[in-house]
Parts: C-alpha cells; structure tokens; sequence
C-alpha cells in the first residue's frame, strides 16, 4: 500500500510545486507593474515640475563659433616635381595635444533609477523607416498635442501635453531600436524625430524639436530648448568638441550645449531655459566606435588610378546618416569603424594592389591611389561650411579636400597594412598623415611621435611618395594626433 501511495504523493507534491511558482510568478509580475507605475509616477511629477520651469522667463543667451579646425585650406593642391632635387628630409616639430579622445562606449545615468525594461513590440504595430531601414514602433493611440507658439507658456503647455501621450512606450520603443540597430547619441536623436513624425506626420518642425528634448531628457542626455525668433532649435551637449555648430556656454563654466542647426542658417544668440531638467544628465557621444546595421543600399562608385580602376561600394543609408553629422575631432574620423559594404570593396578592389609588396611600396601605393583618384575642392566650395567626411563619404563624394583625404588613407593604411597611423595637423591650414615604419632607417620629412619616427605622407600632395610634405608647409609646428 506504501508503494501505491508514493506516486500519489508525488502528484500532490507536483501540483503543489506548481501552484507555489504560480504564485511567485504572479507576485513578480505585480512587482513589476508596481515598479513601472512608480517609475510612470515619478516621471509625471518631474515632467510637469520642469514645465512650470519652462513657463518661467527665459534667458537669452550669445552664441559663440568654434573655430574652423581648417580655416586657411590649401586652395589648390601642389604638385611633387620629380625633376627637382630632393631637399634634406625635414624633421618636423611636432607637439601632442594635451587631450586626445578616443572612443569611448556611452554610459548614460538611470533617471530615476527604477527604469522600464526596453520590450519587444506589440502584435499591433506602425511602420517606421531610419535610413533606410524598417523598424517596427507600437501601435499607440493619443490625443495630438498642440503647440500654440514659442512663447514659454505655449511649450511648457506642450511639455505638459506630452507627458499625457504614451510617452513611456515611446521610450522603451526608442531604447529596443537603439539596441538592434548599434545606434549611437547621434542615431538615437534622428531616431526620435523619426519616432515623433510617425506618429504625426503633419508635425512642424517646432514640435519635433520639443519632443526630441523632452525624450532626450528621459533616456538620460543633457539637451534643452532653445529659441531663436519664431524657431525653436535642439541644444545638445556633446562629449565631443564640435568645430561647425554655434554653441552657448552655460552655468558660468565650460559646459558648451551646441546647437541643431542642420540648415545653418545665421544665427548670433539663443534664449531657453536657465533650468536643467534634472540632475546627473550624460553629455552625448559622437564617436563612432561601432557601425549602425541599417540595410545596405549600395552605392557603386568607379575610381581611377592611373591605368587602374576600381570598383567601390558603400552604404547609401550610411552616407545619408551622415550628412549632417556634427565635425567632431580629426580622430574620431580616423577612429571609427567602417561598414562591412565598405570593407569588402577595401578587400577585394585595394588589397591585391599592396599584397607581397614592401611596407613602403604599398604604403605608397595607397598614397597614390587616394592623391589621383578623387577631385579636389575645398569645403567652402563645396558646402559653404565646414564639413569632415567619414571614410565612406569620401568614396561616395565627387570631390575631396585635405582632411577627408588623411582620414582616408589612414583608414586604408590601418585595415590593409596595419601599419601605426598618426594625423599630422598643421593649424588652421591643413592636414595630412604620418606612418610607423618597422625600418625606422627610410628617410624623408618625418615627425617623432613617442621617440619614434614617423613619415609624412600627404594625399593632398599629389604625386608625393612618403616622406615628402608640401614645402609652402615647412617649418609650421604641427600637432601629432595619434590613432592607435
């Protein structure tokens, strides 16, 4: 009889087991509701206490302008004269910033600290494209805010509106996207815009700009409203130094928040609110130490080499991410990673070129490749403002000046050599590169980073091998920006 109950036993034993996780699943379950309701509480009370603040005066603010990083450029670039004797190579002095950023993964502070976990969407769902790519948002129905005017009541009474929209699942929306597509500060803000003019396409562009600093504001960054006029413009502050944005320097010390102004139309000063939205609030990061995985449409560019030609291919989407991406330092151009599109074209155009040839036969190589292969203009020419290009703009664009052909051929000599590449910046005129050598006997004009010599190599100077920079240059002190 003991051993025909034992099984019975075993039920009971079973079916209580399971009535007891039950119950703890249950319990959590509550737990976290009670928790995202704290946190939705919360975030009410502060929200709408910053629009009080909002409500307030603002003050007007003088906007001040970087400056240019390359305000002189090179307006034509020199020609190497092979007929000419070669001078004595130049040792040029050279100094390392005091500063020098690299990329950096960005940490951003829990406000407050209890924060909803980003969460997959809804089986009901809107389509969204960013650059290119389909993202899936929450099908959220909510009463249209409507922003009466720039006046500090009209969008502190939006801000107020705002936090009456489903503003949370708009955030958790923003933090999953952020994750699946590798977005940086500068991602997740065209991200927000994205997400707001979904929602309400009609929206002017006075109202993304209250929702992209009140969603800025949840997920932790520094950003404010600023006026000018009849406009309102996002205010971020930027972990980088930014040399083509305006900015106003606030709380009386060095903090800079630099103006959205992709139009660049002239402005001189800016009013907003002397309030932060809270305490502990990150500074957003440019770097790109990881590369976006939007969809790949490529662009196919055909360069020309002397009696080579080569097929390139980069990411249209990638390009159009960075059209008006913020100039940040010559390092971070240098720095960032590059799309596997990009890469595969490195690999299969450019390598054969190089393979079994000595370092400085393919270090000039490439040299050559990136001198002839492009049209020179300089980016007043060009743009009218200043304007770095990332490694695959450079490919997609018809033309070229000084620091987006350095920041090239430092890429290619990173990825296809693994050679050690240094940024050589002669102030306010011009940039070129520098490369390590493992036969530090090679002579040429060289400049001596950490007790090693490295040679100048010059894109801009067309038809110079390594080791030969502009002579109009000679004797400038430059600044070494080191890569590796």
């Amino acid at each position: 009889m003991l051993l025909l109950l034992l099984p019975i036993g075993s039920l009971f034993a079973q079916s209580d087991f399971a009535k007891y996780r039950d119950a703890r699943k249950q319990d959590f379950t509550n737990y976290k509701t009670q928790r995202k309701n704290d946190f939705k509480a919360y975030r009410d009370s502060l929200n709408r206490k910053y629009a009080d603040f909002l409500e307030q005066k603002w003050e007007q603010y003088a906007l001040q302008k970087p400056e240019p990083q390359i305000k002189n450029p090179i307006s034509r670039p020199p020609r190497f004269d092979q007929s000419q004797t070669i001078p004595t190579p130049e040792n040029v002095r050279g100094i390392l910033p005091p500063t020098i950023s690299k990329p950096g993964h960005e940490t951003l502070p829990e406000i407050p600290q209890v924060r909803p976990q980003p969460i997959a969407p809804s089986p009901s769902t809107v389509d969204a494209v960013l650059f290119g790519t389909d993202i899936e948002l929450r099908d959220l129905h909510f009463t249209r805010p409507t922003l009466g005017g720039v006046a500090e009541k009209s969008v502190a009474d939006y801000w107020r509106a705002l936090v009456d929209t489903p503003y949370v699942e708009m955030i958790d929306d923003a933090l999953r996207i952020k994750e699946e597509l590798n977005l940086n500060g500068w991602g997740v803000y065209q991200l927000l815009q994205t997400i707001w003019h979904t929602y309400i396409p009609d929206c002017t562009e006075n109202e993304k700009v209250i929702f992209s600093v009140f969603a800025l504001n949840q997920m932790g960054y520094r950003a404010k409203i600023g006026r000018c006029g009849n406009d309102l413009i996002s205010l971020i502050a930027f972990s980088n130094s930014v040399t083509n944005c305006m900015y106003l320097r606030y709380g009386g010390g060095n903090l800079r928040y630099y103006t959205i102004n992709p139009l660049h139309k002239s402005l001189s000063s800016v009013q907003t609110c002397t309030a932060d939205y809270t305490d502990g609030l990150a500074l957003m990061s440019l770097n790109m130490d990881s590369m976006p995985l939007f969809d790949e449409a490529p662009i196919t560019k055909t360069l020309t080499c002397g009696s080579g030609t080569y097929t390139m291919q980069v990411n249209a989407n990638l390009v159009d991410f960075y059209r008006d991406y913020p100039c940040i330092e010559f390092a971070a151009y240098a720095r960032a990673q590059l799309d596997p599109l990009f890469i595969e074209s490195i690999e299969t155009q450019l390598r054969p070129i190089v393979s079994g040839l000595s370092q400085i036969e393919a270090v000039n190589k490439l040299l050559n490749f990136v001198q002839f292969a492009f049209d020179y203009k300089t980016d007043d020419e060009q743009f009218g403002y200043e304007k770095f290009f990332f490694a695959e703009e450079t490919i997609a664009s018809s033309f070229s000046d000084c620091e987006d052909r350095a920041i090239l051929f430092s890429q290619l000599v990173r990825r296809l050599l693994g050679m050690p590449v240094a940024l050589i910046y002669y102030p306010g005129v011009h940039l070129a590169a520098a490369v390590k050598f493992d036969d530090g006997s090679i002579d040429g004009d060289n400049v001596i980073v950490d007790g090693i010599k490295y040679l100048i190599c010059d894109p801009t100077y067309i038809g110079a091998d390594a080791g030969n920079s502009m002579p109009q240059l000679s004797g400038m002190t430059v600044e070494v920006i080191k890569i590796d």
